[in-house]
């Protein structure tokens, strides 16, 4: 038995091998190897690389990019089926370990982590987790998404206080002509948050146009986008006059 668990220990890390981590410095220094972990006291990220491993704060770095762990893909099937508990069991140890670092399955697993804390009422952990990510995420598309996830952990079912929040935050939308990734990311939340808002306060025609905006214009992260057009779907199934402008 211990000789099979560790033949699959080590299969596990030579399937891990082909991925790499890169981060790119302001200094323009580039150092691959593979991330440990983003503290959050000191706001540094552990790397090891060849030459040893050391932390790098926040400020010095430039660009992250991450090889997807292993879990990140089972939580998006688990967030577009509604299995809140398995998003949670696959991506909550990822989001503690990295949370904080400005990388897109990141941000993606931070954002489904707390959609699925709201979902399960753990309204609490929600708070906590998205006030983190505005604590680490303070300009940008990522700040935009923290904001987004914060309102709606603080609004509990008071749908009218979320849409004056979100509201709110409509200056900071970049829709454009071609919006880069992070940006549309950010838009999917924001509308499917709107469009969630809208349906528990029964405006459904409303909340139909924001999810189709999220499925058909901002279908990214996949899952998010799959929700949102199920949900669209459902709302056409029950009311079969529901029509969009």
């Amino acid at each position: 038995m211990k000789i099979f668990r560790s033949f699959g220990f080590l299969l596990l890390l030579g399937c891990w091998a082909q991925g790499e981590d890169q981060i790119r410095l302001k200094n323009g220094e580039v150092l691959k190897g593979q991330a440990v972990k983003f503290d959050e006291g000191s706001m540094t990220l552990t790397f090891k690389f060849d030459q040893g491993t050391l932390g790098y704060g926040s400020a010095d770095l430039a660009e992250v990019t991450l090889a997807e762990r292993p879990g990140v893909a089972e939580g998006r099937q688990a967030l577009a089926s509604g299995n809140w508990e398995e998003v949670v069991t696959r991506w909550r140890p990822l989001v503690d370990l990295f949370v904080g670092v400005d990388n897109p399955w990141v941000l993606e697993c931070s954002g489904g982590l707390g959609q699925s804390y709201l979902a399960l009422g753990k309204v609490a952990d929600a708070e906590t987790l998205y006030g983190k990510m505005q604590k680490f995420y303070t300009q940008g598309p990522a700040a935009l998404r923290a904001a987004i996830g914060l309102a709606e952990a603080t609004s509990g079912r008071d749908a009218d206080g979320l849409l004056q929040k979100l509201q709110a935050l409509e200056g900071q939308l970049k829709e454009g002509l071609r919006p880069s990734r992070t940006d549309r990311e950010a838009l999917a939340e924001y509308y499917f948050a709107r469009g969630g808002a809208y349906e528990k306060k029964g405006d459904l025609k409303r909340a139909l146009e924001n999810y189709l905006r999220v499925s058909t214009l901002y279908p990214n992260p996949a899952a998010l986008g799959q929700r949102a057009d199920a949900k669209a779907q459902a709302l056409r199934q029950a009311n079969k006059d529901l029509v969009t402008e």
